[in-house]
């Protein structure tokens, strides 16, 4: 990747805790949300049993950050706390899972959407300040 002055330099609009966990997440979930050419009935998150994400998707804002994102939510919409909350309310299934994946960056979400007539699979990489890579 090309270094960018607004990633860079100034940085990416984002929220806490963590801009490798809520803000990266929130942009993966979205690009999740627009793999889909239909609305997606299930969601099923896999972490690496090795990375650093089983032990802090919770805490460190993953889940808040993909929720809002699955919802096509911005990183600056006041409900992103609550996003996991509302996502259940919608009656999406979220599933969150540690599986052994041998994923070789620690920061790996795997994502996969279905809809009644596809499915979508996509694994993206936080690699710091909000700034994700596709795999």
């Amino acid at each position: 990747m090309l270094p960018s002055i607004f990633n860079d330099v100034i940085g990416p609009v984002m929220r806490g805790p963590s801009s490798s966990h809520c803000a990266a997440a929130l942009r993966i979930g979205r690009l999740a949300r627009d793999l889909m050419d239909s609305d997606f009935i299930e969601v099923l998150v896999e972490f690496d049993r090795n990375g650093s994400l089983p032990t802090t998707h919770d805490t460190q804002g993953s889940d808040m950050g993909l929720c809002g994102g699955l919802m096509g939510w911005e990183a600056t919409d006041p409900r992103l706390p609550e996003s996991l909350r509302i996502l259940q309310e919608t009656g999406i299934p979220i599933a969150m899972e540690t599986v052994d994946a041998g994923d070789p960056h620690p920061n790996t979400y795997r994502l996969t959407l279905r809809s009644t007539s596809e499915g979508h699979t996509l694994r993206g990489i936080s690699t710091g300040g909000g700034s994700i890579e596709v795999i």
